[in-house]
């Protein structure tokens, strides 16, 4: 009997350790941390311009006393956030357009553009007399008016002209970001005295797109 009881003892022993052996063991929670990482970027500046593909522009065949216009549309391309300033020069110091084949022969360009004139105000007038003068008349960027007047074509009689000054200066200046490409539409205008030696005329101008940092 004794040996009995010994044995279920073992028994009860063996499964009571059995059991404890089973029992799931909890672990404690694992430890975190973290460290945030900061990308940085620098977009570069693009900027694309396109004067109807530099295609000449034949402003007319002119009898004194008649003028006689035609005009440009630049139109630029830029990721710059702050806007870009068009400008532009006429690349003869002398004068724009000479006598093809006798360069000494010109047409005389009017006061040449400069925006800081008249405390900003510009020195562009609206059209008399004679020479050779350009204007904004459109932008859809930023036009002027105080500049360039109220026309919105290029033979408006509310435009105002100015000639092409021999370094670069600004005809446009566009304060913001635009997402998609501006337009800038410039009138070109002459008229030349009854003294003026006939015969075809021709000089280069140099359009300049510069993005503001």
């Amino acid at each position: 009997m004794e040996t009995k009881i010994k044995l279920i003892r073992g028994v009860f022993l063996l499964l009571v350790g059995v059991f404890m052996v089973l029992q799931p063991v909890e672990i404690g929670e694992g430890a975190t941390d973290t460290d945030q990482v900061t990308l940085q970027l620098s977009v570069n500046q693009t900027i694309a311009i396109d004067c109807d593909g530099l295609t000449p522009v034949n402003i007319g065949s002119l009898t004194p006393g008649t003028p006689v216009y035609n005009s440009t549309t630049c139109t630029t391309t830029t990721n710059a956030d702050a806007g870009y300033d068009l400008k532009v020069q006429r690349d003869d110091a002398d004068t724009t357009m000479d006598l093809i084949g006798t360069p000494a022969t010109n047409i005389t360009d009017k006061t040449a553009w400069d925006p800081t004139a008249g405390a900003g105000n510009g020195n562009a007038a609206t059209w008399s007399g004679t020479g050779l003068a350009f204007g904004v008349y459109a932008s859809t960027a930023t036009k002027n008016t105080t500049w360039w007047g109220t026309g919105t074509a290029c033979d408006d009689a509310n435009n105002k002209y100015a000639g092409f000054p021999t370094a670069y200066a600004t005809i446009m200046d566009h304060d913001a970001y635009s997402a998609s490409s501006t337009t800038t539409s410039v009138c070109y205008k002459v008229d030349v005295p009854g003294t003026q030696p006939s015969g075809s005329y021709d000089g280069t101008i140099t359009y300049q797109a510069v993005s503001k940092p």
